[in-house]
């Protein structure tokens, strides 16, 4: 790779990565301080909010799985110069999203009590977080709009979107969660459910925003004509190939993070209450991860629409050696901030042993979550490969890590540390996997992005 080429690569790379990466900031930045105002009404509000979260994270994983896949389609479209395939895309995901979100919604609506308890048999956790988890259910009918948009906006270019309007969301949020939870300006102490509504109103402001700009924009801009565009055979056929096994992925990984809480939400409270903690530790070190595979995936699909393939090959290359010094600095930074957050929550002194046990764990965990992110859900997803990347998220999720964790955990009762590390073996083994598929060859296939 020549220079000059060189330069392109990592400017293409910043331009999406950076956005995401300052919009995954400020999201933790505000959870963090979300998590301390929580964390001062106790280890049970802690918890509640912790596994409350949960089965919203099941939501965003389904469009998270539903958008990366119309991302693919429209990288390769807008890098074959077809910005109405772009549309057709968009479109089309968006008509999906409303059935989706209206099942989610009643379901956490109308039984908030049932799900938690699939998540912890604590009854006063399930009690407290029932509160929170029915208001933040509103947030169903508008977020799969939001989300979608921004990610299919950024393979036409559009990366600035999700960080400025996750900013204005989150400023929202936070002074929302400081007026609402504590009762400010002669308003009531509402506790957790001034939390959730405060996120309610945070996300009617984001989606309002990210609708507007869709209409305004000079990069592809919308009409409410193009609301009417039909999707292709070819468009459907491509993404079914591709959203199939990508939302299958996302909401394995979910349900893999969802299993993991319903094995240690039964180890103990002070387990639960310190993986809270370390998970806002983790949350600092990853932050780029996302914006990194993402740009890979966007960079790689712009190449194999353009015809480049050689190129999608280089890319592929140099993507795969940052991939190792980002994970060993997100594990040394895991290290570095530790104490920093951990002296922020106002917590037992046996959570706090308890997450000095996780944070080291995590570090080593982290290392492996950044190189099978970016080998993974960036250049083998961007390059077609999603259906054997949901194959091996299915094997290493209900064959190894599962059973693995809760072996260790609820038969031999081991130290937190083991626990941890046991519930997230598979980042490994698909860190080896990514390495290998990437280097056997033949991993590009081209979507029908001509017609």
């Amino acid at each position: 790779m020549t220079a000059e080429r060189e330069n392109g690569f990592y400017r293409k790379l910043i331009a999406i990565a950076l956005p995401v990466g300052l919009q995954s900031a400020v999201n933790m930045i505000v959870n963090l301080i979300d998590t301390v105002m929580v964390g001062t009404l106790g280890d049970t509000a802690l918890s509640a909010v912790n596994l409350s979260s949960q089965f919203p994270y099941l939501y965003m994983t389904v469009f998270m799985g539903l958008g990366n896949a119309a991302m693919v389609i429209a990288s390769q479209a807008w890098g074959n110069s077809r910005p109405d395939k772009v549309k057709e895309v968009l479109v089309f995901v968006l008509k999906i999203s409303v059935p989706v979100s209206v099942l989610f919604f009643l379901a956490a609506f109308l039984f908030p009590s049932p799900i938690l308890y699939i998540y912890t048999n604590e009854t006063q956790i399930v009690e407290m977080g029932q509160i929170y988890l029915k208001l933040l259910s509103l947030t169903f009918l508008l977020q799969a709009f939001t989300m979608t948009i921004v990610t299919v906006l950024r393979s036409a270019g559009v990366n600035r979107l999700g960080f400025y309007t996750s900013t204005l969301a989150c400023l929202v949020n936070m002074a929302g969660n400081w007026v609402l939870i504590f009762g400010r300006f002669g308003l009531p102490a509402m506790g957790l459910a001034g939390a959730a509504v405060a996120t309610v109103i945070a996300r009617i402001v984001e989606f309002a925003v990210v609708v507007w700009y869709l209409f305004h924009n000079d990069r592809l801009p919308f009409s409410v004509s193009d609301f009417s565009i039909r999707g292709s055979r070819q468009m459907i056929a491509d993404l079914k190939k591709i959203g199939t096994p990508s939302v299958i992925s996302e909401v394995t990984q979910n349900l893999n993070v969802s299993a993991a809480a319903m094995i240690t939400g039964r180890v103990s409270a002070y387990y639960i209450a310190a993986n809270t903690i370390v998970h806002n530790i983790w949350t600092i070190s990853s932050l780029f991860l996302f914006g990194l595979s993402m740009g890979a995936s966007v960079m790689i699909g712009h190449e194999i629409g353009a015809g480049a393939f050689e190129r999608a090959e280089e890319y592929a290359h140099r993507l795969i050696r940052i991939t190792v010094v980002i994970g060993l600095a997100a594990a040394v930074l895991v290290q570095l901030l530790a104490p920093w957050i951990t002296s922020m929550f106002n917590v037992s002194a046996e959570t706090l042993a308890t997450a000095e046990k996780l944070k080291n764990a995590a570090s080593i965990a982290v290392c492996f979550l950044a190189m099978q992110m970016i080998l993974t859900k960036g250049i083998l997803r961007g390059g077609g490969q999603a259906p054997a990347v949901t194959r091996v998220d299915l094997l290493t999720c209900w064959l190894v890590n599962l059973p693995v964790g809760f072996v260790t955990a609820l038969v031999l009762h081991a130290d937190p540390f083991f626990i941890y590390l046991s519930l997230r073996i598979d980042y490994l083994l698909k860190t080896l996997w990514g390495l290998w598929r990437i280097r056997r060859g033949n991993w590009i296939i081209r979507m029908n992005v001509d017609d």
